[in-house]
């Protein structure tokens, strides 16, 4: 049986893959810098997407590069079965 938190974190690598992937100039890539602005609330900042999966590919050794070599981080991120 494999954990919720596993999923998750194929589930997001898996679309961190796909985007990083795409074209310099398509909207979703775009969309990966963008700066909000306005004021942030009190106290800790909240987690962001990105940095989470910072932490994933760190936790499984992968760096941004290998996500251009589709097979690879496929067998990366899912193991030999998925």
């Amino acid at each position: 049986m494999t954990a919720i938190a596993d999923v998750m974190r194929r589930n997001r690598l898996r679309w961190f893959g796909h985007v990083e992937r795409k074209n310099e100039e398509d909207w979703v890539k775009r969309c990966t810098g963008l700066q909000v602005s306005g004021m942030r609330r009190k106290g800790r900042p909240r987690k962001t997407w990105a940095k989470v999966v910072e932490e994933d590919m760190e936790e499984l050794g992968l760096d941004r590069e290998d996500a251009q070599d589709r097979a690879f981080w496929k067998i990366a991120i899912c193991g030999d079965t998925g």
